[in-house]
């Protein structure tokens, strides 16, 4: 639980079955904080409080004082209308159109934000966001672009880079790494086997597709998965080791259990028969074997199941 991950893990277990839980303890207290703006128009509301009454006891006693009364009533008492001007002079120095100048202030700063495409949620974060002199920030490619991609990959006991950005198949190739780096892996059929077999074994397990599309607008082509965006980088990997579009389609699927958050897994069934081998070489299959199973999903949940491991 010490880890990021954790911590979540730990969050979204305290939301479940509606019972409370211990609050994480990496959770900052967020309780709702009064910006400087709001401490300021506190502190200024308080002071025009305290001159207001002042004032208005001051006027009281000073009227009374000099006993001035009602001129379209002189009988009244003195004291009576001293307490009508003061209560008077106290409404008015209420300063209801503060708040109404600060909003629109605000949504004026919120609106010239949003054109600079920054969205603002509370306006009083506009205010906020004004006390700040230096802003650091930081975003993942994820975020920005919108694509997954494979980087690294295993296979047969090798590690392998994979190069490119995006879904586009041709930018990038797979590479050893380690003492082989820069030895790249051939898209012929007959080299580096393994890494077409686990690559093939994994898009047999994958219901995403990877195709070129045209702007009706524009005019300009680009490549887009369909499907799950988990799925597009394994997609990828294998068009860029040669794979044509349509390969897993060549082995029959006889069985999917698919993905759910709960089992955190998905499985499917091909049918294998008549073939020796993956890849013209590469993963062995025993005589007789007719189905493939290939189940891919969370490690730690795939691993629980696991009893012995494929190294070449």
């Amino acid at each position: 639980m010490s880890t990021r991950i954790g911590r979540i893990a730990q969050l979204i277990a305290g939301e479940e079955g509606g019972k409370p839980k211990t609050k994480c303890f990496c959770l900052p207290d967020t309780s709702a904080n009064q910006t400087p703006l709001q401490q300021n128009l506190e502190k200024l509301g308080g002071r025009i409080g305290v001159i207001a009454i002042a004032v208005c006891v001051a006027i009281f006693i000073i009227g009374v004082a000099m006993d001035r009364k009602d001129p379209d009533n002189d009988s009244s008492a003195a004291w009576l209308y001293m307490i009508l001007i003061a209560v008077t002079l106290a409404v008015a120095a209420i300063p209801e159109g503060i708040p109404l100048c600060v909003t629109i202030s605000l949504s004026i700063g919120c609106s010239d934000m949003v054109k600079k495409n920054v969205l603002v949620r509370k306006l009083a974060a506009v205010e906020t966001l004004g006390s700040a002199s230096v802003i650091c920030s930081d975003k993942t490619g994820t975020l920005t672009e919108g694509k997954m991609t494979m980087v690294r990959m295993w296979a047969g006991g090798v590690r392998y880079l994979v190069g490119g950005k995006g879904f586009d198949p041709i930018d990038g190739r797979v590479t050893r790494e380690g003492k082989d780096a820069g030895a790249e892996v051939d898209n012929d059929a007959g080299q580096d086997l393994t890494v077409r077999s686990s690559l093939l074994s994994a898009i047999l397990c994958c219901n995403t597709t990877l195709g070129w599309v045209t702007d009706a607008e524009t005019g300009q082509g680009r490549w887009e998965p369909k499907g799950n965006s988990s799925e597009a980088p394994i997609v990828v990997a294998a068009r860029k080791v040669g794979f044509p579009e349509g390969a897993a389609g060549e082995y029959t699927r006889v069985l999917e259990v698919p993905f759910s958050s709960s089992r955190k897994m998905m499985l499917t069934v091909s049918d294998v028969s008549g073939r020796d081998r993956l890849c013209a070489g590469g993963m062995a299959l025993a005589a007789g074997d007719r189905y493939l199973a290939v189940c891919k999903g969370a490690p730690n949940m795939i691993l629980e199941h696991c009893t012995e491991q494929l190294w070449e």
